[in-house]
């Protein structure tokens, strides 16, 4: 009983500041993109450069993992 309680007041209070905020009317930079963009550029080029380095080990493992799961499909049959 309790339980179901605070489910609902939970419930009530979150549609509450959900429907019942005002709206902001904010203003992002311009710059905000571009300091992202300086931010995952580099991440995205580091693991593409590191995905293609260590591709012939990930290609490896997941075909290892491929045929041990098959391997134990066909013991179960």
């Amino acid at each position: 009983m309790k339980d179901s309680r605070s489910f609902w007041i939970l419930s009530v209070c979150t549609l509450f500041l959900l429907f019942m905020t005002l709206p902001a009317y904010g203003y992002t930079d311009p710059n905000t993109i571009s300091l992202i963009s300086q931010t995952l550029t580099p991440l995205l080029i580091t693991a593409a450069a590191g995905f293609t380095f260590l591709r012939k080990r990930v290609l490896d493992v997941f075909s290892g993992l491929s045929r041990l799961l098959r391997r134990r499909n066909d013991a179960q049959a």
